[in-house]
């Protein structure tokens, strides 16, 4: 695959020097605009500077805001403003219209395939790298994290889902850095991949060491809640219960009240989340500009009809929807303003990616798919959701499906602008119907496995690696 040889960790390294302030040596290079991989693993103030590149590379606004993004719009609780003032951003998403020449496929394409080829320079180096073998286990552990992370990100914009289809085809396994003579890569089956992810995320879990606690980077909690994640995505319900326990352990649910300050600063309960300064954020380009619902950001996504009214009228929840004194705020006819996310403070907003809610609604419904003996556990979980939302709340009284909906409906309102519900509704079969009737200005009818609710492969790919071009995903013709 031409196009991945050619993004290395070259650019990654370049990247940390800039953002860590950069010491003299590390400018003082041949070629000065990059620096080789043979150089980049002589030191640990090197390695530890690419690492730092790794995880800089997962911030830009083109990769992990926008994918919580645009998965937030595919979804049916959020819609995406018409008008112009939006400068048609996440339009074509909304509207399932988004071809092979489209800026999304190719730029999640693109920089999760950065992030991986940057991995595997440290799986190919680190091993004769000046460091302890204590050093050097960390670091793959690390980098094992953000190469599954990277493969979970490709997997489910460009594959089936697993539970719809693990034999369908995936993503390309890229293990090792490529040469220029190398064989390009076809594509591995959804359940190969998530084979890997599996693999690399069991690996990480195991090394990692226990030092590591900052919430802005992979700890042991935030590799086992991508498990839980994971595990559940694939239904696998005992894994997924499972390691939501574990990620969950000691981090504990924050007040209610902590869920209207506006998601920038950590709480007890952030596993996971992207660290943004001041002089490093990728401005009017991230999640909470685009939920901002005074003006200041691009103040374009709206809560449709049918969610708001979703939210009883004593959930501390509606209180997101609080704008300016008042509760339930249009501006123009589409949809409701969202204050769930604080923009007024600064453009340097954290975004947080994993919280223990999440944890206990995973927990909590794997436990109910699992049976009606495993229930009491799953009524548990999502009490202490419920609770902290409507403090009084009891175990529900639903059994079966009826208590798996619930569960599902609890995760719209807990975890809505963090990027779940499209995902939601395809690992669980879900057709996307919208209507006017439900507050939506695009009417759809997608079934389960209709060819739109997957991303064509881009096509600056299938030129640089013509052997993908039979393997391209079915309505995506080129």
């Amino acid at each position: 695959m031409k196009k991945i040889n050619k993004i290395t960790i070259y650019t990654s390294l370049l990247l940390a020097t800039i953002a860590t302030g950069c010491k003299k040596e590390f400018l003082e290079v041949v070629p000065t605009t990059s620096i080789k991989a043979s150089e980049a693993f002589t030191s640990p103030e090197r390695i530890a500077s690419g690492l730092t590149g790794l995880y800089d590379l997962t911030t830009l606004s083109s990769y992990t805001n926008d994918m919580i993004l645009t998965a937030d719009i595919k979804g049916n609780d959020i819609l995406v403003v018409s008008g112009a003032g939006n400068y048609g951003r996440f339009v074509t998403g909304y509207q399932f219209s988004q071809t092979y020449t489209s800026n999304e496929p190719l730029a999640y394409w693109t920089q999760a395939y950065r992030i991986i080829a940057g991995c595997n320079q440290f799986e190919l180096n680190i091993p004769t790298s000046p460091l302890t073998a204590a050093q050097k286990t960390a670091y793959l552990a690390e980098t094992r994290a953000l190469r599954a992370e990277a493969y979970f990100n490709l997997v489910r914009w460009y594959g089936k889902p697993y539970t719809v289809d693990p034999e369908a085809l995936g993503v390309p396994l890229v293990l090792a850095p490529l040469g220029p003579t190398d064989v390009p890569p076809l594509r591995n089956k959804v359940k190969e991949v998530y084979a890997q992810i599996l693999t690399d995320l069991l690996f990480a879990e195991a090394n990692i060491p226990t030092s590591k606690t900052s919430v802005y980077r992979f700890t042991k909690a935030a590799i086992q809640g991508y498990l839980a994640r994971i595990y559940l995505t694939m239904g696998n319900y005992t894994e997924a219960s499972k390691y939501a326990k574990l990620a969950r352990t000691g981090k504990t649910l924050s007040t209610g009240a902590a869920l209207l300050t506006g998601f920038t600063v950590p709480t007890s309960e952030w596993i996971y989340a992207i660290n943004v300064r001041t002089d490093d954020n990728q401005g009017f380009l991230n999640v909470h500009s685009f939920y901002d619902p005074y003006d200041i950001g691009y103040s374009s996504f709206r809560a449709n009809d049918a969610f708001f009214n979703s939210f009883a009228a004593n959930d501390i929840r509606k209180q997101q929807f609080l704008v300016n004194g008042v509760l339930g705020a249009r501006r123009g006819p589409e949809g409701y303003l969202i204050n769930k996310f604080d923009f007024r403070t600064s453009a340097a907003t954290n975004t947080v990616l994993i919280r223990s809610s999440e944890m206990y609604l995973i927990e909590a419904e794997a436990e109910a798919r699992l049976g009606v003996a495993n229930e009491p556990a799953a009524k548990l979980a999502l009490q202490a959701i419920q609770a902290r939302a409507i403090p009084g709340t009891l175990l529900s009284l639903n059994t079966g499906q009826a208590l798996i909906d619930e569960i599902l409906a609890e995760r719209g309102k807990e975890l809505y602008g963090e990027g779940h519900k499209f995902f939601d509704l395809l690992r669980t079969k879900t057709p996307i119907v919208r209507t006017a009737t439900n507050g939506h200005w695009v009417a759809l009818n997608l079934p389960v496995g209709d060819n739109r609710l997957v991303f064509p492969l881009p096509q600056a790919e299938l030129n640089a690696n013509p052997s993908l071009k039979p393997q391209q995903n079915p309505g995506y013709a080129n």
